[in-house]
């Protein structure tokens, strides 16, 4: 009656017509909201349409009523959850049934891998079934009724979980909200009329009728729903106690966590994990009882069910006391004891596959000491070795590879109080994300086979789901209570402590970015069970590579909190600690910047700092993390900018999407990452480089965020190339390889054909210098004649898009937002910056004058876009894409110059460098062009930079500047729409048809002489193409 009688149909027809609130919608959205329109509507009205069918019929005609009762239990269930107790854990079902299992989490009440209220419901559809059998009608009719107070409870909890500030802005789910939120209504306004319309009002706003703000309408429905259940109506319709956990709303008078996993006791203190070991009697001697097994499949809650383990991590979780005793002993003066502690260990015991303990013990000291084997592979430890490591890569005297453990030794040696914060930001931290990298690994890689092992540890640690469960334990660790900042000794009890500074957070609750934590570990432990341990597709690895990709920006966000609050309150140590646990993260962002707050920040104890200036540079770097001032939040007396209402790219204002531009630009960050990962291999994992180029191909084929769409990969191999004009070209030059790109790039990487003899550095620079400019190039053409299609088809949002995404991919993040850019792009754009000193072609202000050209031309069909211009449109991509094949030629020829000069000094060689893989590789991005307007210049170039490689050093044929200059000129003249005088002169000499004839004469000294006054200008190594 309160919806009306066709809401249901009304709602799914208008998402699949993309109507009414659907209207500006994406797919995903619709699809959603259409899931729980039918879960929360129509499996819920058709099923309680059915029971009471059931009931009214018992009496005369009891084949009706049992088929009419089984009806209703099916339609409430379905037939995806099977037939097992609690439904099918590997695929989530669509019908009522998996609501509940969908929210007990977040409410806080599952129970068994079920909701609670789902044990309930197949009680009372034992009983009713029983009923009618007995011909009991009257307790039929009563049964009927129970299952409908049960029934509301899922549409309740729906409510709540879409009402949820962390889970609108994690999933952008609003329109399912919307759905939900109706489904229940009609509950609440039966009971409370008044809370009901308060919540209705407010969750529309997340739909986007009104402008909402996301916190207010959670405390509002909060808030409204602690008002239903103070009703004296509502416990005889609706148990609270199954709804949630969660005291602010069954209990809003009491800080007391209600929970039925608290020991008898009520002491939150107790540990709970499940360590027989005999507490400590306060001496350092301990009564040692017989050993007792452990059953390491069996599900556990740590913490009192802050997170439900499903198999057994108390001996991890147990850590958390080695801190405690740690700190405990520093303040007693006993460092001596304390060190022990850190460095052998006390409470986290090691167990065997039975479940036996094996008499070792883990140590927080291990975690950083062994981690260059265990951690060698993963993408941030080797992001943080990397952005620690001097240049003899060493940090504070000893290998960096053991960083945690140098620094938190000089802190023990110091006596100092803070050690135990930075074990817990610094050491347990880093060993946080190991387990999330080796749960994605285990999960790739989908089974072992007997007595193998990987990066040391044993087969029974390589369950994905065990190492999902192993990153919640490190993360919260025992004796922790809810939202508890003293209670708790890990990463929770510090997000809790840094949460109070930057959110608001009501009395007993626990911070939002706890809670996003946490669901992101429940969500990753569903998704391993739902792909039966990642082995259901190919692809299943990769929603929890996104999973993982979400989480470690999003546990950097108490160490940025810790690192802003201690900055403002000039506390140098612990400044010093929360800056070397979180600023390295961002040493593939943006190198200057990090290197300047690395020099501030770590190297030096800074006492007076201009804080301004050092929030500033942080805040700076949030995007390249993903993260915003919105999420990080702020201190009430800082000001946060993010740098995110500017859409710039080096002084290029683009009108698109942020969030999709940006992100799109930062396939430089990802090129940074693949050569921080093989270099780290050749530097410091030498005879293991191999594992680390597999870390650089994964994050090549993959992306970040799983969205394997973006990747660098998926670019190398995109289908849409057809659309280039010129990719005919390089179809015909590569025999067909319309991938050519990714083959040679996934060569190199993989140690195929030509790179079987090519040297570890000679195999990076040449992926990085394909992935920077010849997979670049043609992506950023694409682009552009996509948006010359979408202009045609008078789409100019669409055409505006792709044009700002072919900016990004020619400038990329690294360049900062400034006019011009800065010296930490890598991009053609930077390529063109580098190679005008070379080649004369600065501006005054040291900008290269192509790209001058590039950017107004961007400026021009920008315009064009907006007027419907569209042949004029055509005409102005052209002449950017015979733009940008300019500093592409002069690496090129600047490459071969210096290969020759290297040759010619033969085993002296102190002076000159060579770019044999740079040349190799900048060569193949052009020669198909060549090759259509000079097959015989085409050649020549080949001959001289392709076909020795890699043994070009050792080959006169590989070393003939002159040659390649000459084809370049020859070429020139028959490229149409590219100037030769705009590739400049190198060494004196240009490229158009009047200079051919000196330039043989040169000697190799005039060749290589760059004016003085350039290098002073330039302000950067000019003698490096990367």
């Amino acid at each position: 009656d309160k919806l009306g009688e066709d809401f249901g149909n009304d709602v799914i027809i208008n998402a699949i017509d993309r109507e009414g609130i659907f209207a500006n919608t994406t797919a995903n959205q619709r699809d959603l909201a259409v899931n729980i329109a039918i879960s929360s509507i129509v499996s819920y009205m058709s099923a309680l349409e059915a029971l009471y069918l059931s009931a009214s019929v018992c009496e005369t005609n009891k084949a009706e009523s049992v088929a009419a009762f089984d009806g209703a239990v099916a339609l409430l269930v379905g037939s995806v959850e099977g037939r097992g107790l609690g439904g099918n854990v590997y695929q989530e079902g669509r019908m009522f049934y998996s609501i509940g299992k969908r929210t007990c989490n977040h409410a806080r009440n599952c129970r068994g891998g079920d909701a609670e209220v789902n044990v309930e419901l197949m009680r009372a559809f034992v009983e009713g079934q029983d009923f009618i059998q007995q011909g009991n009608c009257a307790e039929v009719a009563k049964a009927a009724d129970a299952i409908n107070s049960l029934l509301k409870v899922p549409l309740i909890q729906s409510l709540l979980y879409f009402s949820d500030k962390t889970i609108s802005e994690q999933t952008n789910d609003d329109a399912a909200g919307y759905v939900a939120t109706m489904a229940a209504y009609p509950i609440l306004a039966d009971i409370d009329q008044s809370s009901a319309e308060k919540i209705k009002t407010k969750m529309e706003e997340f739909s986007g009728k009104v402008p909402g703000d996301s916190e207010s309408v959670e405390a509002t429905v909060y808030d409204a729903l602690s008002d239903f259940f103070s009703n004296p109506n509502t416990p005889n319709i609706v148990d609270c106690e199954l709804v949630t956990k969660l005291d602010s709303i069954c209990s809003p008078d009491t800080n007391i966590v209600v929970n039925p996993s608290t020991p008898d006791d009520g002491d939150p203190s107790t540990p709970d994990n499940g360590d027989p070991s005999m507490p400590d009697d306060g001496s350092d001697n301990q009564v040692e009882p017989e050993p007792v097994p452990v059953e390491p499949e069996e599900p556990m809650p740590i913490s009192n069910g802050l997170y439900v383990a499903t198999n057994y991590v108390g001996d991890r979780s147990a850590i958390a006391r080695d801190v405690e005793e740690i700190r405990e002993r520093i303040k007693a003066n006993n460092v001596k004891r304390a060190k022990e502690y850190y460095n052998e260990g006390e409470n986290s015991k090691i167990y065997d596959a039975n479940g036996m303990p094996t008499g070792e013990l883990r140590s927080i000291a291990r975690f950083s000491t062994e981690s260059n084997s265990t951690m060698k592979g993963d993408p941030t430890y080797n992001l943080y070795i990397n952005g620690l490591s001097d240049e003899n890569q060493e940090f504070l005297g000893r290998p960096v590879t053991k960083y945690a453990d140098s620094f938190i030794s000089d802190l023990l040696f110091l006596e100092s109080p803070e050690a135990p914060d930075a074990m817990i930001a610094i050491t347990i931290w880093m060993q946080v994300a190991h387990s999330l990298h080796s749960a994605y690994n285990a999960c790739k890689m989908s089974f072992f086979t007997d007595g193998r092992k990987s990066d040391g540890r044993l087969l029974q640690n390589n369950d994905p789901a065990l190492l999902i469960d192993e990153a919640a334990a490190y993360w919260i660790g025992d004796n922790q209570a809810t939202g508890s900042s003293s209670k708790g000794h890990l990463l929770y009890a510090l997000t809790e402590r840094t949460g109070g500074e930057f959110e608001k957070i009501s009395d007993g609750a626990e911070s939002h970015t706890n809670t996003r934590i946490i669901d992101l570990f429940n969500k990753a432990k569903n998704h391993i069970a739902i792909s039966r341990g990642c082995s259901t597709s190919e692809d299943s690895h990769l929603k929890l590579k996104g999973i993982v990709d979400e989480l470690i920006p999003l546990m950097a966000v108490p160490l940025l909190r810790d690192l802003i609050y201690h900055l403002s309150n000039d506390n140098p140590v612990r400044v010093k600690i929360a800056a070397t646990a979180v600023l390295p993260l961002f040493s593939a962002c943006s190198p200057a910047t990090y290197r300047e707050l690395k020099d501030l920040l770590i190297d030096h104890d800074v006492i007076e700092m201009q804080k301004e200036y050092i929030f500033s540079k942080i805040q700076s770097m949030y995007t390249c993390l993903g993260l915003t001032c919105a999420l990080v939040g702020r201190m009430s007396n800082e000001e946060c900018d993010d740098g995110s209402n500017l859409n710039s790219l080096a002084g290029y204002r683009f009108v698109s999407d942020q969030k999709i531009v940006n992100r799109a630009s930062q396939i430089d960050v990802d090129m940074s990452k693949v050569e921080i990962f093989i270099e780290n291999g050749a530097t410091l994992f030498k005879g293991r480089q191999e594992v680390l180029f597999g870390t650089a191909f994964d994050l090549y084929r993959y992306g970040q965020h799983s969205d394997t769409k973006g990747s660098l990969g998926s670019m190398a191999k995109d289908t849409n190339k057809e659309i280039v004009p010129v990719f005919g070209a390089f179809r015909r030059y590569f025999k067909s390889d319309e991938n050519y790109a990714d083959t040679m790039i996934s060569n190199a990487f993989q140690k195929k054909e030509v790179f079987k003899q090519a040297t570890v550095d000679q195999r990076k620079r040449f992926i990085v210098f394909s992935l920077k400019y010849m997979l670049t190039y043609m992506a950023t053409l694409q682009r552009l004649y996509s948006s010359v299609r979408s202009c045609n088809e008078d789409d100019k949002k669409e055409a505006a898009e792709n044009l700002d995404l072919a900016a990004a991919y020619f400038v990329g993040s690294l360049e900062g937002k400034d006019d011009g850019g800065s010296y930490d792009g890598s991009l053609i754009f930077m390529l063109a910056k580098r190679m005008c000193v070379h080649f004369g072609t600065c501006t005054p202000s040291n900008h290269a004058r192509i790209n001058e050209r590039i950017i107004s031309l961007f400026y021009a069909s920008q315009a064009e876009i907006e007027t419907g211009a569209c042949e004029p449109l055509e005409r102005t991509v052209k002449e950017i894409e015979n733009a940008m094949i300019v500093p592409l030629i002069q690496g090129v020829l600047y490459s071969a110059r210096e290969n020759e000069n290297y040759y010619k000094q033969g085993y002296t060689r102190v002076v000159a460098t060579e770019f044999y893989p740079e040349g190799f590789a900048l060569a193949q991005s052009i020669l198909p062009i060549i090759d259509d307007a000079d097959q015989t210049a085409a050649k020549d170039i080949k001959t001289v930079m392709v076909a020795g490689f890699p043994n070009s050093a050792n080959d006169a044929s590989s070393n003939d500047s002159a040659k390649v200059h000459n084809a370049v000129q020859s070429a020139l003249t028959k490229m149409n729409g590219v100037d030769c005088s705009e590739i400049g002169s190198l060494g004196g000499q240009g490229f158009c048809p009047g200079d051919r004839a000196s330039f043989d004469n040169l000697n190799p000294a005039s060749r290589s002489s760059t004016p003085l006054l350039s290098l002073i200008t330039a302000g950067v190594l000019l003698f490096a193409l990367c």
